[in-house]
């Protein structure tokens, strides 16, 4: 099969390799129809993130929709021609954290001894035109949705559940702070759970996709006052109930404190290219802020799957751009430099 293959960082290639085999771990395996490409891929490229990958050679992509193809004899779920999407993480199954339903934050993470694998991340992903994958990573999506949708339904998935640990009730002002891919699912989100208000913060040109997709306003990151502009549109000039916080750079860490109310949730999916120190913890602490991380998802793949199918979630306004899997160096110069107002950028097998 052909496959995107990285010998290193910045050292990558197309190439012809063998297909994939299954085994006790990876027990499906799919013919891939369509792949993003995510903001975590050129990172892994460049080996930047450290631990992704653990090992040279290896394959990235994880946002991907395709067909089944082969099952091994344990698998009850699927069999082939079913058409399915997947999630990154498959968990160990047996830990704290699996047992509770987090398999996200599996305390096995990393260790391919016990089971667990992260697609695309820890073990080969999608940016080839067949995968092995564990078959509970999978899922099913609707009639309705095409394959390009469908290769969007994880990172809807992880946008959910950065807008559900904001614990948003109806009528909650809500501030999303970035207007990229997860910040513009976020806040279309926000709205489809009852939110009174959404406030888009990002830059100009993608306000006006969050405008469209539902943002009752929008303010452009780069004006120097963003923090009073949310709160002047708030009641009283108290701050919203809930942000969340979609950029990840130390600037807009410290703006989700200062623009959410007492007693109010910040829920960060974004995360910062290095450590800080800069929180306000005292702020955190005296006005009973809720401080939350959302990494990844867990348990929110079907859902996101019925809000695109349903067309609560809009997935298909985010694809700039399409091409072959054939033309990937085009496709990722394009993701990668943010051409042409680039936001997903989809590849077609």
């Amino acid at each position: 099969m052909k496959a995107i293959v990285l010998h290193g960082p910045d050292n990558w290639s197309m190439e012809t390799i063998d297909s994939p085999e299954i085994d006790d771990v990876e027990n499906v395996i799919c013919k891939v129809k369509a792949a993003s490409i995510c903001g975590t891929d050129p990172k892994i490229f460049d080996g930047h993130v450290d631990g992704w990958p653990p090992e040279y050679p290896f394959t990235p992509g994880h946002e991907w929709s395709g067909t089944v193809v082969e099952v091994g004899e344990d698998v009850g779920r699927f069999e082939p021609g079913d058409e399915v999407f997947g999630e990154t993480h498959s968990g160990c199954g047996f830990c704290e954290m699996c047992r509770r339903g987090r398999y996200n934050l599996c305390d096995n993470y990393g260790d391919f001894s016990t089971g667990h694998r992260q697609i695309g991340h820890t073990m080969d992903g999608a940016f080839a035109e067949y995968i092995s994958v564990p078959a509970d990573a999978l899922y099913e999506f609707g009639e309705n949705t095409s394959w390009e949708e469908a290769s969007l339904l994880d990172v809807n998935a992880i946008a959910l559940q950065c807008s559900v640990r904001g614990n948003i009730q109806p009528g909650d002002d809500v501030a999303v702070i970035g207007t990229g891919t997860v910040g513009l699912l976020c806040l279309q989100h926000a709205k489809a759970m009852g939110a009174g208000q959404v406030i888009g913060i990002g830059s100009p040109a993608r306000n006006k996709l969050a405008e469209k997709l539902g943002a009752d306003h929008t303010i452009s990151y780069k004006d120097d006052n963003v923090v009073e502009q949310v709160r002047e549109l708030t009641r009283n000039n108290v701050g919203v109930d809930v942000t969340l916080e979609a950029a990840g750079n130390e600037t807009t860490f410290r703006q989700s404190v200062d623009m959410t109310r007492k007693g109010g949730t910040v829920s960060l999916d974004g995360i910062p290219k290095d450590d800080f120190q800069a929180i306000q913890v005292g702020e955190i602490v005296k006005q009973e802020i809720d401080f939350r991380g959302a990494r990844a998802h867990a348990n929110k793949a079907e859902p996101s799957a019925r809000m695109v199918e349903n067309r609560q979630t809009d997935v298909e306004a985010l694809i700039t751009h399409q091409f072959d899997f054939e033309e990937f160096e085009e496709a990722f110069d394009t993701f990668d430099h943010r051409k042409d107002g680039a936001i997903k950028v989809v590849l077609n097998f």
